[in-house]
């Protein structure tokens, strides 16, 4: 037996049903259900938003996973956006199986600091490579650590001159160890107490000492 849309009477003989209701009209009523404001976190320092797979550059990659994981009930990707707005495909589903309604939602920014932004702020380091010689040659790599760190997701602290050269001040001593360790270099390692994190374990900085 035919069945009849109850919003728009036509009949399951013309058109697929979805549970109750043709699929339009359930195309409808489902797109009621995804909010036309979505709120998501942006770095007031650095402007990355905050994603499923951590901070990230805004494009519509990440994006699409920041909306996604507000509206985590459905299936979501971003079709195209412009600054503070965003159109998107969402499927989700309903009594009778599953439908997908296309949206324009507008996108509002939660202010918030990264953890990364926030310890440039404090000037927070964990290592420090001490790079000594010929000042061009020391300069020189200061410009590749300070490219392999912000091409791991870290920064640089400060960099301090000193006789003989410069001192490095690193985010993350994996850094400076990673590194050390792919252009081969000799460097002496030597480590400071800092303190103690929230669990009460001590907590070292590296200093690492390069002849280059």
């Amino acid at each position: 037996m035919a069945k009849r849309c109850p919003i728009c009477n036509r009949s399951s003989e013309e058109i697929v049903f979805v549970g109750e209701f043709c699929r339009g009209c359930a195309s409808k009523r489902f797109s009621e259900r995804i909010p036309s404001e979505i709120e998501i976190e942006r770095c007031r320092v650095c402007g990355k938003i905050r994603t499923t797979e951590g901070i990230r550059e805004e494009d519509k990659l990440s994006l699409n996973s920041a909306i996604g994981q507000r509206l985590a009930k459905f299936r979501v990707k971003v079709i195209q956006y412009n600054p503070g707005k965003a159109t998107l495909d969402v499927v989700g589903d309903v009594p009778g199986g599953s439908v997908s309604a296309e949206k324009e939602v507008e996108i509002r920014y939660k202010k918030m600091t990264c953890e990364t932004c926030y310890k440039k702020i404090g000037g927070y380091y964990e290592a420090t490579v001490q790079l000594r010689g010929e000042p061009e040659r020391v300069s020189r790599f200061v410009e590749r650590i300070s490219r392999y760190v912000e091409n791991h997701n870290g920064f640089i602290a400060k960099v301090e001159n000193v006789e003989g050269g410069l001192d490095v001040y690193i985010s993350n001593k994996s850094l400076a160890s990673g590194f050390i360790s792919e252009k081969g270099l000799k460097a002496t390692l030597s480590s400071t107490l800092s303190g103690l994190n929230n669990s009460g374990k001590k907590v070292y900085k590296n200093t690492y000492a390069i002849r280059v």
